[in-house]
């Protein structure tokens, strides 16, 4: 196995590599509801979403062991195997459900307006979703982040061309959609798996592990089972939220509610990549018992990011009516108000990936468990009233996923700063003053740039100020960032001697 890569490093190539997903994303954003059309991009979705979720509800937190494991004891290569053999047997018992399920009226009642063909392909699709996390998570465990953020780079604008063809040379219809995600997700798994064979981490002998079944299920339970309950009511109410959307306001609103968290989900991308290279970290300083590792990363990372996500984040709130209009056309005019809300959800979404990757590192999943379980309560609470009380439709989703998130999120805040012996005050100051900024920044860029009339024009010049601000500011107020003057200034020297002894 090669030498791992910094953890600089290894951030610095999988931000590329999002911001290249991103950019082709975004594309993908702007060609494919648009050709199907509110109706059929809302019946995939609701197919998507439901079946993540159940394969979710499969998984039940033993992804997350599975990685945590394998990045401790990257030798325990009968982790893969024993894993491989726990996906085959999800895959029987739900497609043994599904099958069953055809023979039931709660067929429709499950499947609210939408065709029986499509019911299995989405099965099939959501297994092929979840395979391929579970390829990522063992690139991750094993440091293989570089070579794999260059391969999902090349995966993705294959994608792409693959997306073209379909769009131009064939009918494009739902059929065609499924085919299309069938095809860019298998080979996606080819590819990982070439890389894979030729790093040594899949081997002829990785079927000849003695996999010790019962000994690992017993391991895998241990760390799992207090997350199950919460798996069990988590995707549960996630069912329960896209089901009463479509049951509610049809697969119009579920398809105006995808596409504004799919074009909120950009924003994520610049912060997400540093989600399973800090869990990595955080897993290797328990083993290690370097607690004062950790604190410097909760520290220095978490409001580092949620600033990032939230410049971002911000910018998508107050541009939601152009970015819908100028991406994706009057027939999802009516999803822009959805995105204005939902643009924020990565803000905090950020700050749970991170915070919520401690309690998974150090094993401490039944307090996890708890405040999840809480908050999902919550939130059955505020689907009701926004969607069957007062109708909001898109609108009333995006609504509660952002508030149960930002309380999900400060209970967890709140919990791992005891735990790292670290003030909270800072923290929650810093959420406020950061955004505040952002806000203002952001306002001030509408109201120069308001006379433009071009929308894409108008757009791109309200981005460009928009982002001068904010650098002007972090340079006047380097906290923003979680920085200072003279990290900024060492940062700068150290980049004029690199060019000085280039030249």
């Amino acid at each position: 196995m090669a030498a791992e890569e910094s953890l600089k490093k290894r951030y610095l190539i999988k931000l590329l590599s999002n911001l290249i997903n991103g950019a082709i994303n975004i594309l993908f954003l702007a060609l494919v509801p648009k050709a199907l059309g509110p109706v059929a991009y809302g019946q995939f979705s609701y197919l998507q979403q439901l079946f993540s979720q159940l394969f979710g509800l499969a998984d039940a937190g033993t992804s997350m062991a599975f990685f945590t494991k394998l990045s401790s004891h990257p030798q325990r290569k009968e982790l893969i195997s024993f894993y491989a053999l726990y996906m085959g047997v999800v895959l029987i018992a739900i497609s043994l459900f599904v099958y069953l399920l055809h023979y039931t009226p709660f067929t429709q009642t499950l499947f609210p307006n939408i065709p029986q063909e499509y019911i299995v392909i989405g099965m099939g699709l959501g297994f092929l979703t979840w395979l391929n996390q579970i390829f990522i998570k063992i690139s991750d465990a094993y440091a293989l982040t570089v070579s794999v953020e260059i391969l999902k780079s090349l995966h993705k604008f294959i994608s792409l061309g693959l997306l073209f063809y379909f769009l131009y040379y064939l009918t494009f219809d739902l059929t065609a959609y499924f085919q299309f995600n069938y095809i860019v997700s298998g080979l996606f798994i080819a590819l990982a798996s070439l890389l894979f064979i030729q790093r040594g981490v899949f081997s002829s002998d990785l079927w000849q592990q003695r996999l010790h079944i019962l000994q690992n299920i017993k391991e895998f339970a241990h760390y799992s089972h207090p997350i199950l309950l919460f798996s069990l009511v988590g995707v549960g109410i996630g069912m329960f939220d896209i089901w009463l959307l479509q049951s509610t306001g049809g697969a119009e609103q579920t398809g105006f509610y995808t596409l504004a968290y799919s074009v909120a989900a950009v924003s994520f991308l610049f912060t997400s990549s540093m989600t399973p290279i800090i869990t990595r970290e955080f897993a290797r300083s328990f083993a290690q018992g370097n607690m004062e590792k950790i604190q410097l990363h909760f520290k220095r990372f978490i409001p580092m990011l949620y600033s990032v996500a939230a410049f971002f984040a911000v910018f998508v709130a107050f541009q939601s009516d152009q970015l819908i209009h100028l991406f994706s056309g009057e027939k999802f005019a009516l999803a822009a108000p959805a995105l204005s809300v939902i643009a924020l959800y990565p803000i905090h979404q950020t700050y749970g990936q991170l915070s919520g990757s401690l309690f998974f590192a150090n094993g401490n999943t039944s307090q996890y468990r708890n405040i999840a379980l809480f908050t999902s309560l919550i939130g059955v609470i505020f689907t009701f009233i926004f969607l069957y009380v007062l109708h909001l439709g898109s609108l009333g989703l995006a609504y509660k996923m952002v508030i149960t998130q930002l309380i999900g999120v400060s209970i967890q805040l709140y919990f791992n700063t005891v735990f790292l012996k670290i003030k909270i005050a800072p923290f929650i100051f810093h959420q406020i003053y950061a955004l505040l900024f952002f806000i203002l920044a952001a306002f001030v860029s509408i109201f120069v740039t308001s006379s433009i009339q071009t929308p894409w024009i108008n757009l791109a010049s309200c981005a460009v100020f928009y982002a001068v601000l904010t650098i002007i500011g972090a340079i006047i107020f380097p906290q923003i960032f979680a920085t200072s003057r003279g990290e900024i200034k060492k940062l700068f020297l150290k980049k004029k001697k690199d060019i000085s002894v280039d030249a």
